[in-house]
């Protein structure tokens, strides 16, 4: 089940503006879809007042932290428009070292990268899906990143640039899923996409979803990389 602001803030005994400070401050784990806030009703039932939690980072400052990690051996800077200023790297060395320390590390990572991107779902048709993979403007990631080791045929998961976004939905006529109706089309949408996706956006993706194989997914990419 899935909660919106007002729906959280009924839960918790709290008045909505409290209810949305405990998610935009990463007390409670949530997404932005469509603009708006939700939380899964399982992470509602684990917060706990006083439990430490890791802030969300500015889109930024997530971009920057993803950028840092890579599966092999091979130095990658950070493209030019993601340089760290010396404060952003006094931040960034600090927050590398509190994920190395972390025994819950995806966990903080969720939080900590949850305003990487808005997240927007979709329908399309499901003979689109095979075409639209191939679009040189998505960046696939999450189920449908081959690193995942899901390769889900039945529905796309990717990152856009923010400015492409509606020419996309436009192109592929992508609509809002019916209600009651799953959305097969999940876009993240980002002022920029680097050209190789880091795999640490890719864990990320596949963390927020609740199924037992995806969360597994995103723990064994997790294991696979470090930072440079």
């Amino acid at each position: 089940m899935v909660l919106s602001i007002p729906d959280l803030a009924k839960r918790l005994h709290v008045n909505e503006s409290r209810a949305r400070h405990l998610v935009q401050s990463g007390r409670i784990r949530g997404q932005r879809v469509g603009g708006r806030w939700i939380v899964e009703e399982v992470d509602a039932s684990q917060y706990l007042p006083g439990r430490p939690a890791g802030r969300p980072l500015s889109e930024r400052s997530a971009w920057q932290l993803m950028a840092c990690f890579w599966d092999d051996s091979q130095s990658r800077p950070l493209p030019e428009y993601l340089a760290p200023s010396p404060v952003e790297q006094h931040r960034l060395k600090e927050r590398i070292s509190r994920l190395s320390e972390s025994p819950a590390s995806l966990e903080l990572l969720a939080a900590w990268l949850a305003n990487r991107a808005e997240k927007l779902q979709f329908s399309s048709s499901p003979a689109d899906l095979a075409e639209l993979r191939e679009d040189k403007r998505i960046h696939l990631s999450g189920v449908s990143h081959p690193q995942s080791g899901l390769l889900a045929n039945s529905e796309l998961e990717a990152y856009v640039q923010r400015d492409e976004l509606e020419d996309i939905v436009k192109d592929w006529f992508l609509v809002e899923p019916s209600p009651g109706k799953r959305p097969n089309v999940v876009l993240r949408a980002a002022e920029r996409i680097p050209d190789e996706l880091p795999p640490l956006a890719v864990a990320v993706d596949l963390a927020e979803r609740r199924g037992a194989r995806e969360q597994e997914a995103a723990r064994e990419i997790l294991r696979t990389i470090h930072a440079h």
